[in-house]
């Protein structure tokens, strides 16, 4: 019979030394020490139907053996039966992740007494009781927060950093466009349809550059990256480079505003000249159709309507905008071509040169090729699938090294819909280790160890020191469900990985990291490639352990080994505000935590991020438009 296993990475199942004080193992244990075990039989997975915070709390208790799983060593989830070890800064940009490290792991075995076994299941890996409890963090009612009600709401929820870009950009178009017809129509400047058809131009091209991954990741390097040296003021306010999302909705809005003004003007002004040509005819038909597909996509791009009705959202969103880029290119081709006949003779050019002199023709170059561009990087490619759980599947990729708090645009219908996943990069290769301090001789896992191994045990692929990342697909909709029952071999990218809102928890040391359900995967990125960043993590969701495995867990808590995780199967939904606040408050060990970052849900986040901000906590968590 097999000793029972001994986790290297749990904070409570440590070797203990006298007095009950923790003995640190030395760096060559498991390597004097190891062996290879038989793996258990899979167990039986909960029905779990979400991967949210938002998933009842139903408190059914799923019994599950911890002793019969095989554990890992030191970051063996990322580097499966080789050594683990801490990352350079030459080597973070790298990536991590292994293939099946989750199910076919290696332990470090040492026969355990019957008293330190029983010593070892009092301390669960998932504590079954209230989080606040277990932790010693004070469970009493939080302190007020800031300010009256209609202060808070002004500051943090109306007045969010999102709708200020938002206003800034659409109410200084607005303004302007107020002057200009004032002045019009006091008989000073005489605002054109010319004009207001460049404006309408101008707005849409910021709206399309803000939203090219190239633009946006140079914003998280400038602002997310760089800024790290600045006092913590300053970070703060850059932190918020996430809300990038206010100028392509203020831009969009206000460019359909001055579309509206254009389209005024042009009426005016075709109607002063009888009788109407057949190009001027047509340029009416383009025009009205312009403006009913564009108020037809800000109806559906309303935040409300957008939850709701997501998929309408997306096509009409696609396919209108479209539209809208063609007929603006007729609408181009109409007017010039009217600007030319009705030209007087002496000022007449050739309809080739107009549309060289004109600005609208350049701005609509530039946003043709912004729409084309991400389609030319739509690439079919090869994936290796592992199905975590009946709720989790993760997605391998070798065709490229990836960033810390990047996502990636998958698909298997391009036309339809995409969806944007955290990629975990691949860890750096290890360091060769040796039998002992001061030896020479090298100690490798040899081909002889593999097979010696029993048949039962899976194969482990580490993809230690590889190109590529990871993506974890959990259980939130039909698209991601046909994706776990069905995984596929081939998938299609779109794009480049983009950054979001997790680069910018590189900018706070500490940092308490808060993650929902699957929203742990884009957090593994940063554990990946900067694993010396000191941060603090909670994270809630169901059916942790059977779910994502037992390697997960171990990886959290060697990260942080006071790490809160909670599953909300057997303790219900906890109060992450309380919990939060209170981590940030009684933070010393590592430094008083700066900020914490949230990837959850819209719902949870939104709670969260108010719930600690208006308290003075400093606080961060992706938008609807991030």
């Amino acid at each position: 019979m097999l000793p029972p296993s001994r986790s290297l990475t749990h904070p409570d199942q440590g070797h203990n030394g006298e007095n009950g004080q923790r003995r640190e193992l030395p760096a060559d244990y498991y390597y004097r020490h190891r062996s290879v075990h038989v793996m258990p039989s899979p167990l039986d997975f909960p029905d779990v139907e979400d991967l949210s915070d938002c998933e009842s709390s139903d408190e059914s208790n799923y019994n599950i053996d911890h002793d019969s799983s095989i554990t890992q060593p030191t970051k063996a989830f990322f580097l499966g039966v080789r050594r683990s070890r801490l990352i350079t800064p030459r080597d973070i940009e790298e990536g991590m992740l292994s293939r099946q490290a989750s199910a076919s792991t290696l332990a470090a075995d040492e026969p355990i007494s019957e008293k330190d076994m029983e010593k070892q299941n009092s301390k669960p890996l998932i504590p079954e009781v209230n989080p606040l409890e277990y932790h010693g963090l004070d469970s009493s009612a939080l302190p007020p927060k800031r300010g009256s009600r209609l202060y808070r709401y002004l500051r943090w929820n109306f007045g969010s950093v999102y709708r200020r870009v938002f206003c800034l950009a659409f109410l200084g178009n607005i303004t302007a466009l107020a002057l200009l017809l004032t002045n019009s129509i006091l008989g000073r400047n005489r605002l054109t349809y010319q004009q207001a058809g460049t404006a309408v131009t101008a707005n849409l091209l910021a709206a399309m550059l803000v939203r090219n991954e190239h633009v946006v990741n140079a914003l998280f390097w400038v602002f997310g990256t760089w800024t790290s040296r600045l006092p913590f003021w300053a970070r703060k306010f850059v932190a918020k480079i996430y809300s990038y999302g206010g100028i392509h909705s203020g831009g969009a809005v206000a460019a359909t505003f001055w579309y509206i003004a254009y389209l005024v003007l042009l009426t005016i002004d075709f109607q002063s000249a009888e009788p109407i040509s057949i190009t001027r005819s047509y340029t009416y038909f383009v025009s009205y159709g312009i403006l009913f597909m564009l108020f037809s996509i800000l109806i559906f791009a309303h935040p409300h309507v957008r939850v709701v009705m997501h998929n309408w959202f997306e096509g009409i969103h696609r396919f209108l905008g479209w539209t809208v880029v063609l007929l603006f290119w007729a609408q181009t081709m109409l007017l010039t071509a009217d600007s030319v006949q009705t030209t007087t003779t002496t000022a007449r050019t050739n309809f080739g040169m107009a549309l060289l002199i004109s600005p609208n023709f350049w701005m609509l170059v530039v946003i043709t090729i912004l729409v084309i561009y991400p389609w030319t990087r739509l690439r079919l490619r090869e994936c290796e699938a592992e199905v975590l759980s009946d709720h989790c599947l993760k997605l391998n990729f070798k065709y490229r090294d990836v960033h810390y708090g990047q996502a990636i645009r998958l698909t298997d219908a391009p036309l339809k819909e995409t969806h944007a996943f955290g990629v975990v990069p691949f860890p750096a290769a290890p360091n060769p280790t040796t039998h002992c301090a001061g030896c020479t001789c090298h100690l490798s896992t040899s081909s002889a160890d593999l097979k010696s191994a029993p048949e039962s045990r899976p194969a482990v692929l580490s993809h230690a020191g590889e190109k590529g990342f990871s993506v974890f697909i959990s259980n939130a909709g039909d698209w991601t469900q046909k994706m776990i029952r069905n995984p596929p071999k081939q998938i299609y990218t779109r794009g480049t990985p983009q950054f979001g809102v997790m680069r910018i928890a590189g900018l706070f040391k500490p940092c308490i990291i808060m993650a929902t359900g699957s929203g742990i995967a884009p957090c593994l990125s940063l554990f990946v490639q900067k694993p010396d960043h000191p941060v603090r993590i909670i994270w809630s969701a169901p059916s942790p352990l059977e779910t994502y495995g037992r390697a997960v867990i171990d990886l959290l808590y060697k990260i942080d080994p006071a790490a809160i995780i909670i599953d909300t199967r057997k303790t219900g939904r906890p109060d992450l505000v309380k919990i939060g606040y209170r981590v940030w408050e009684g933070s010393s060990g590592k430094g008083p935590c700066e900020a914490l970052v949230i990837i959850s849900n819209q719902k949870v986040t939104k709670k969260v991020v108010y719930g600690l901000e208006s308290r003075g906590v400093p606080a961060y968590g992706a938008i609807f438009d991030s």
